[in-house]
Order: C-alpha cells, then structure tokens, then sequence
C-alpha cells in the first residue's frame, strides 16, 4: 500500500529554514515525520510537492538530504543515551556496593537509596527514549526511501 503526503508550499520560508538557505525547515521535517508515524513497515511513502511559490530550488536534493542527516543526528543521540545508561549503571553500582561497606545504618540507607536512583533512571531511558529513537530511525529510513514528486 502506499501512503501519500502532501505538502503544499505557498512561499519560500514554507520549506526553508530561516537562517540557512540550504537547510530544510524543522517544522517540515518533524511534520513528514508525524505523518508517517503510522505507517507499516511494507507500506511505501510518496511525498507530493505542490509549489505555488514558483521559485527554482531542489526540493528533492534538500529533503532527501535533510532525512539523512536527521537520521544521523538520531544515530548520535542514541550512542550518547547508550553512554549515558552506561554511566548511570555504573554509578548505581557503586553506591549500592558502598552502601554494603558501611556500618552507620543511616548512611546504609542512603547509599543504598542513592545507588538506586541512577539504575532505575537507566531502565527509564532505555523503555522510553530508546523506543521513540528506533521508532524515529525506521520512519526516518522510511523516507529517505520514499519518492519525492513535484
């Protein structure tokens, strides 16, 4: 099935972002991204491109590029997630393991308390931010493939 987006572009602030020419507006591309947020995974994506402002730019080129870097900044925050549930891991770790060291009950506790804060925010980043990530990777590849028509 093929799932059909279209774009009608009035002027040329519409599509390009405010102060940089060559980029694609944020608001368009999270726009193409909501669309697409119920899309399968065997259904293909074609972007119509109504121009009624009449200028000659490569919408193609731009938009095409603009899902790749996109996808590449995703790529990015998912490695600094990965690092940061790392970290976090580790620190829990070693509060827990200093608070079984300590013999003041309070303190105990404390530790205790403190080396499960930074566990449990990990598992909160990797139910939640992780899942949006890779839902916005497939629908980011899902573009990138798409056919851009004006």
């Amino acid at each position: 099935m093929e799932k059909i987006i279209k774009i009608d572009l009035v002027n040329e602030s519409d599509i390009i972002e405010k102060y940089d020419s060559d980029k694609i507006s944020n608001d368009l591309l999270e726009y193409l991204i909501k669309k697409c947020e119920f899309v399968r995974k065997d259904d293909k994506v074609k972007i119509i491109i109504n121009n009624k402002c009449k200028t000659k730019i490569k919408y193609k080129e731009m938009l095409a590029e603009s899902f790749k870097e996109e996808y590449a900044n995703t790529l990015k925050s998912h490695v600094k997630n990965n690092i940061l549930q790392v970290l976090l891991l580790i620190l829990g770790v070693f509060f827990i393991f200093m608070s079984f060291r300590i013999t003041n009950e309070i303190w105990k506790e404390i530790f205790l308390i403190g080396g499960w804060v930074p566990i449990w925010e990990m598992i909160d980043l990797e139910l939640f931010s992780d899942v949006r990530g890779r839902r916005r990777k497939q629908i980011l590849l899902k573009l990138i493939d798409s056919e851009i028509v004006e």
